[in-house]
Formats: structure tokens, C-alpha cells, sequence
């Protein structure tokens, strides 16, 4: 898809107009309308920031912000978004949401962290330069790791305090739904906030 046409979709779903998102970014009606009629094309920070806004504004229409919690959350930080998909082949859970994080500018969803193999050509350094040391043994045991989906929390002892458990938004949606995440804890948990209940 050529930028102007995925600039037209982003101007159509998120109802704004050609001068309201040239407000937006601090730029001209006139170059807003050159990059959607084709003549010219944002920068890469620009698409960046027009990408952050759309992903940004808060399309749920609920009258307060709705948040949940996160488990497995360790290839995410701050700020990142994920995509929320309904988890009907769960064998644990009937109301079971899956999370993935979504690159920025394309709208995929990216998979990192384990892939289950071990790091081959990991030094042992000497004992005056532990911290390398213990990175390397981090980095080889995240490694060695298989991956663990990233799930919206739906027990008791994991929904932290304030948030909605996957059963309590899982009729709120219909297929995917679009989450940001605003809190990281050190336990593989975060905090999302829901941003549209469409992906």
C-alpha cells in the first residue's frame, strides 16, 4: 500500500480532517494535502508521529479509560502497543485474550524474546568483570527460554488492582482490539490501557 493511500485510511477511520491532523503535527494544510494526493511523502519521523496519534486516540467510546493487566509481558515496554485477539483454541481458558506487540508503522504484530535455543560462542570472562559475565548468562538463559504468549490477565492473582480481567472485555469486541501499554512491572507483568476495541 502506497503511504497516501494508508494516509487516507488513517484520515477516514479516525474522523479527522486534512487540517485537523496538519494541527496535529505542527505542519501545513498544504503539505498534509501533498501527501495525500501522492506529490510528496512525510519523513520517517513524521509517519512516525501520525502513526503514534492514530494509535494513540482513544476510539473504545467508553466514558473512562479501561485498563488491564498483562501477563508474560517481558518483550513489551512502555509506550509500546499490542494487539489483543480472542484465544478460542485455549485449552485453559474460554474467555482466554492473547497479546502481541505491534510494530508501529506497519500494524503487525512482532514476536521476539526466546526461541529456544542456546547461544553458541558465549565467553566465560574473568572474575573482575562480573557484570559482562552475568549479562552473557541472562542473555543465554533468555535464549534458552521457550516462548510464553503474552496473555491478558484473568485470575484473581494476577488482574492487578483497578484493571479488567479478559473475561470482563471479552464481549467487547469481536475479533482483535488495540491495547497501549503505560506501566511495566518487574514481575513479566504491564498495565495497558484499551485504545480501540477494533485492530
Amino acid at each position: 500500500m502506497i503511504y497516501s493511500d494508508k494516509l487516507k485510511m488513517i484520515l477516514r477511520d479516525s474522523h479527522w480532517t486534512q487540517e485537523q491532523l496538519a494541527a496535529k503535527l505542527g505542519v501545513s494544510f498544504a503539505t498534509v494535502n501533498n501527501w495525500i494526493h501522492g506529490r510528496t511523502k512525510p519523513q520517517r519521523s513524521q509517519i512516525m508521529a501520525i502513526e503514534r496519534l492514530y494509535l494513540a486516540q482513544d476510539l473504545t467510546n467508553e466514558p473512562e479509560p479501561i485498563y488491564i493487566t498483562l501477563v508474560n509481558a517481558d518483550e513489551v515496554k512502555v509506550g509500546d502497543y499490542v494487539k489483543l485477539t480472542k484465544d478460542s483454541d485455549n485449552e485453559y481458558d474460554d474467555e482466554a485474550i492473547r497479546a502481541e506487540a505491534m510494530d508501529l508503522l506497519s500494524g503487525e504484530v512482532i514476536r521476539n524474546g526466546g526461541d529456544g535455543e542456546v547461544l553458541e560462542g558465549m565467553e566465560i570472562v574473568d572474575d573482575d568483570d562480573f557484570d559482562a559475565w552475568s549479562a552473557q548468562m541472562e542473555e543465554m538463559a533468555w535464549r534458552a527460554m521457550p516462548y510464553r504468549e503474552m496473555h491478558v490477565a484473568n485470575s484473581v492473582a494476577t488482574v492487578a488492582r483497578g484493571t479488567r480481567s479478559a473475561g470482563r472485555i471479552y464481549d467487547n469486541f469481536d475479533t482483535a482490539a488495540k491495547a497501549q501499554v503505560v506501566f511495566k512491572f518487574k514481575n513479566h507483568s504491564a498495565i495497558a490501557r484499551i485504545v480501540s476495541w477494533v485492530a
